[in-house]
């Protein structure tokens, strides 16, 4: 890692920080900001992320390659509360370099929640803040690299994060709020609960990188067992050795539980497939979760497909 943290000095002082022939470049470390950001961005700047579908950022720690896409970059955006813990070193060398965003910053400090003694960084889950959020982000970088940001696409985004929310509400609307209890692989979904109500029984903590703990197994086994939970969660990021542990210890009292997909914690999908945006996660991720709740796969509104899809924000061929 040291060695690494030279190289990205090497390349901080030995490439350009001028715009790229093409026009503007920002990148992000996720698509869960890229995504929307790229909405925000067209015409201005091109917006990329680095990790892709199924990738930790918890646990990603950059490349020679990676930190040559950052330094050619025109601006950079990135989460922050920790979230992509081995890039900060990389971040930090940016910052003064070139326009360096951080989404924690735009969060009121009264919205954000605690878990563990920290703050929350899963903001994402709650799209009107995070919509929210990359707007906020969004304007501030659009005026550093002397570009502007369309209102009419602010007002579109907006308009499809409150659509998303409607429909989510509605979606838990006929399941009681005491059975809406979800487990999953780490404690990724509190911001997600917190809006919709849920009460989430994670494996592991904030981090991927914590220890799956045998009481934490047991226990969740007995609320298994008591709740008579038909399904549990793993993640498309996170390896699921702890859940398939639950599972296990489930079937020993008899408790069959059902298959359903794994949800999208921290990072979107493949592209062309569920979840492959920002607002397909939300959406496939709801529809698997009220099934594991009611056994009911709640279809997304006609309306919020086709304006998600008109914008593109959604493709319809992945929302069914």
């Amino acid at each position: 890692m040291h060695r690494l943290l030279a190289s990205i000095a090497v390349f901080c002082f030995g490439f350009g920080i001028s715009a790229s022939a093409d026009g503007l470049t920002v990148r992000t470390t996720t698509r869960m900001l890229s995504d929307p950001m790229a909405f925000l961005f067209d015409g201005q700047a091109e917006v990329s992320a680095l990790l892709g579908a199924g990738t930790d950022p918890h646990t990603y720690q950059p490349t020679r390659k990676d930190v040559r896409g950052f330094v050619e970059a025109d601006a950079v955006a990135y989460h922050g509360l920790l979230f992509e813990a081995q890039l900060l070193g990389l971040m930090k060398q940016l910052e003064g370099r070139k326009p360096v965003g951080v989404a924690s910053t735009f969060q009121p400090e009264d919205q954000l929640l605690f878990a563990e003694g920290v703050e929350d960084p899963h903001t994402w889950h709650d799209p009107i803040l995070w919509v929210d959020t990359v707007v906020a982000l969004s304007h501030a970088l659009a005026e550093e690299l002397g570009v502007s940001v369309a209102v009419e696409r602010v007002a579109l985004l907006q308009e499809a994060a409150a659509l998303t929310d409607a429909w989510i509400k509605d979606a838990f609307a006929s399941t009681p709020q005491e059975s809406r209890i979800i487990v999953s692989a780490h404690d990724a979904f509190q911001y997600y609960g917190t809006r919709y109500g849920l009460r989430l029984e994670p494996l592991l903590g904030l981090s991927t990188t914590s220890e799956t703990k045998l009481a934490r197994v047991n226990e969740l086994v007995a609320l298994i067992e008591a709740e008579g939970l038909s399904a549990v969660f793993s993640e498309t990021s996170v390896e699921s050795a702890g859940i398939a542990a639950l599972r296990e210890g489930a079937a020993r009292r008899g408790v069959d539980l059902r298959a359903l997909p794994p949800l999208f914690s921290d990072a979107l999908g493949p592209d062309g497939e569920e979840g492959s945006t920002y607002f397909g996660m939300l959406i496939e991720n709801t529809v698997n979760m009220v099934d594991a709740v009611s056994g009911q796969r709640p279809e997304p509104a006609p309306a919020l497909v086709e304006f998600l899809d008109a914008h593109g924000l959604m493709m319809r061929e992945a929302a069914q």
